[in-house]
């Protein structure tokens, strides 16, 4: 379980900026506000500064405003308001009233608007000038918060000792107002973690409705009156956080991370006397994955249960690494949902409503809760909203496939409003340069990131389903290598023609080959057993058929064909293409060979009929010869078109109709529909021969190489199918790697 529970979400901009590990700072800063909590609110408010950690100036100021707001928020719960002037008078050497951050003045603001007072901001404009610009838009209305009210410390309770249905075994992990133990639940026979603290959030309302794999699940909860206590037990993950794996992996070769990982995760089994899995595929994977490929797929889970969660209508706000907890076999769980009490920054402003941590914040998110124009204020705040915590967990990750986060701060940091600023003009700046590897994952990697990083928020995956998708593309190089194609891929030059012009090449050829076939075979097999002067009749009954047949076909085809120009078009100005352009698409080869068949088979009749009419000695045995005739050329027609514009379609056009999104809902459908035709059309092909050979036999053909050149290309034809068939239904598994729902991104699981 997370030992974070209670982060200081301004800890991450400071501990860059001063060379801290954030841990470190979080651990400080919680220790001066338990300090406090335990003998808060002070009379003597010079007691501040003994409280103060042994370490830098910027540092002792830095953790002097978090216990001044602390102190105010506790001494407005017992019924008293505190004013800003009298810290400094306490504290001169380290509180100027020139140098007072506004998120203090914000603060002390607050307080005073919940305590039932109607603070002036003629009062503000007078006591604090330096902020006239802000402070004059100031109508004193009240930010929304969150923050708990019950501001106790959590009971100190033994190990071994029962509480309500609980057996304490193990502390896993303690803050400012919660403690965290491994329990049994006794009535249930199962370990789980049970969080302790004196308040009560709507943590457990929000997270018990989820059932995803990678949310840790909320059992329940439990208030003790008597004691004053609160129980929230959850799943027990022992396997550790990812900030202790980020820790672990920081400077390794890619080559050795994978193993770094489970140890980190076997350590924290051990400490907590929990087995090793022996013999898992799960870890096997892993210790065999490149790093960047195990980087994707840690995301990928992550991912979705982000979208879960915002299906549900629930933002989490505090995507780190310190909020994933581990499973034995190293499967990623999300937990911490920001919605319960504020933790050990306490009273902290807007930053108590919108939670999280500054360092994984995306830029709408820091303006939201930051201290500087109209948004500090609540006037015109932005709204944080799913792509934010997509955003956070892009963070996550680049921290954790580079050792680092992505950005580049500048100096160290005095102030809350001072820390904002910087992290915000840092998302507004290049990224880090990572080391890179040059593997086919590491480059989709980096790409996604960089895309779910994006400053505006419209420029990122419009969901967590999104981005999976795209992180699973690099857990899976075939996949990668259709979705997102190098520049010089024959795919994407392909995607510069004209689908009009492919499919003119790729159906009418077909179609003009089979039907000068048909031509010349009924001209030297079948009309010179007829009545003399059939051959001119012969020859404008094909005129006549195919000055028809062949432009009602073409302007079917190219009329078929408007759906994917028009899909391949609203990709390129970056709209996502409905359902229908998707199956218009696909369906173009089997479409395009019903209408083929469908004429020749046609032309199969009306030739015999017209003879018939012209020669009444026509026989039926010479018509059954025609339409045999027709029939083969027709299934010539029909396979190459089928499989030609199948194989276009899958390879070319449809990845590029769902490089944007990722996403199709009807993929298994679709793709057993793909393959299911491919069998029809492959045995379609192999008929085909076997009807040239009994035409070679029961015509008694005197040209005889001319009808085995004929059905030595309806072999080929079969040979060609057989080949297309096995790459488009390999092309569509390589595809369902990424977008089927029925396979796990788990390995080992169906």
């Amino acid at each position: 379980m997370s030992t974070d529970l209670l982060h200081n979400p301004k800890s991450s901009s400071f501990a860059e900026s001063n060379g801290m590990d954030e841990v470190d700072v979080d651990e400080m800063i919680a220790g001066c506000l338990e300090r406090l909590i335990e003998c808060g609110p002070v009379d003597d408010l010079a007691l501040l500064r003994s409280m103060l950690p042994d370490s830098n100036a910027e540092a002792r100021q830095f953790v002097l405003i978090e216990l001044i707001k602390l102190d105010m928020a506790m001494a407005a719960e017992s019924g008293k308001i505190r004013l800003i002037e009298r810290y400094s008078a306490a504290l001169p050497d380290l509180l100027s009233l020139a140098a007072i951050p506004l998120d203090l003045v914000m603060e002390e603001i607050q307080l005073r608007k919940e305590s039932g007072e109607d603070p002036s901001r003629d009062d503000y404009l007078k006591r604090f000038p330096q902020f006239e610009g802000m402070l004059s838009q100031l109508s004193c209305a009240s930010e929304a918060t969150s923050a708990g009210r019950k501001l106790a410390p959590p009971p100190e309770l033994a190990l071994g000792t029962r509480i309500d249905d609980f057996l304490l075994l193990q502390k896993l992990g303690q803050g400012a107002f919660a403690h965290v133990y491994l329990a049994q639940q006794l009535s249930m026979h199962r370990l789980v973690a049970l969080k302790v603290s004196r308040g009560k959030g709507d943590e457990s309302q929000a997270l018990a409705q989820f059932d995803h794999p990678n949310i840790v699940r909320v059992y329940d909860q439990r208030q003790l009156a008597e004691q004053k206590v609160h129980l929230l037990y959850m799943q027990f993950h022992p396997g550790g956080t990812l900030a202790e794996v980020v820790k672990c992996v920081r400077g390794g070769s890619d080559q050795q991370l994978g193993q770094a990982f489970l140890q980190c995760v076997d350590r924290n089994l051990l400490s907590s006397a929990q087995a090793v899995p022996d013999g898992s595929a799960v870890r096997m994977w892993i210790t065999s994955s490149q790093w960047p490929t195990l980087v994707a797929w840690l995301g990928v889970q992550l991912a979705r249960a982000l979208h879960d969660a915002h299906g549900r209508g629930v933002l989490h706000r505090d995507v780190k690494p310190a909020n994933v907890l581990l499973s034995a076999e190293g499967i990623p769980k999300l937990a911490d949902f920001n919605v319960s009490f504020a933790g050990a920054a306490g009273r902290a402003g807007a930053a108590a409503s919108f939670g999280g941590s500054i360092g994984y914040m995306s830029p709408e998110h820091l303006k939201a809760i930051g201290t500087s124009g109209v948004q500090a204020l609540g006037t015109d705040t932005p709204k944080v909203q799913e792509s934010a915590d997509l955003y956070s967990l892009a963070v996550l990750l680049w921290e954790l496939w580079q050792g680092n986060r992505p950005f580049v701060t500048d100096g160290p940091s005095a102030s809350w409003s001072e820390a904002i600023a910087k992290q915000l003009k840092a998302r507004e700046n290049s990224l880090r340069e990572p080391r890179r590897c040059g593997s086919a994952a590491e480059r989709v990697l980096e790409k996604v990131l960089r895309s779910t990083m994006s400053y505006d928020a419209a420029n990122r995956p419009c969901n967590g389903a999104e981005l999976a998708g795209r992180l699973r593309l690099a857990i899976h190089p075939d996949a990668a290598a259709l979705f997102d194609p190098g520049e010089n891929a024959f795919r994407v030059r392909a995607l510069e023609i004209s689908p009009w012009l492919i499919a003119c090449l790729v159906i009418l050829i077909p179609n003009m080959v089979a039907g000068a076939f048909n031509f010349q075979y009924n001209r030297d097999e079948v009309i010179p057993k007829l009545m003399e002067g059939m051959r001119e009749h012969h020859f404008l009954i094909s005129m006549l058929v195919n000055l028809t047949f062949f432009p009602v076909g073409s302007l079917l085809i190219i009329w078929l064909t408007k759906g994917v120009v028009c899909a391949i078009r609203s990709v390129r100005q970056g709209a996502h293409v409905s359902q229908s352009d998707i199956d218009d698409t696909l369906n173009l080869g089997h479409r395009a060979a019903l209408i083929g068949g469908t004429l020749w088979l046609i032309s199969g009749f009306v030739f015999p009929a017209a003879l018939w009419w012209l020669d009444p000695d026509f026989t039926a045995n010479q018509a059954g010869e025609f339409v045999v005739s027709s029939m083969i050329c027709g299934g010539v027609a029909m396979i190459y078109p089928f499989f030609g514009m199948s194989l276009v379609s899958t390879v070319v056009y449809y990845p590029r109709l769902l490089s944007g999104s990722m996403q199709d809902s009807k993929f298994d459908e679709r793709a057993a529909r793909m393959v299911r035709r491919c069998e029809l059309y492959l045995l379609i092909a192999a008929i085909l021969p076997l009807l040239g050979a009994a035409l070679l036999v029961s015509s008694q053909s005197s040209s005889r190489g001319f009808m085995l050149c004929g059905i030595s290309a309806a072999i080929l034809g079969l040979l060609a199918s057989a080949f297309a068939y096995r790459l488009i239904t390999r092309t569509w598994a390589w595809m369902g790697q990424v977008l089927s729902t029925k396979t796990s991104v788990v390995p080992g699981e169906s």
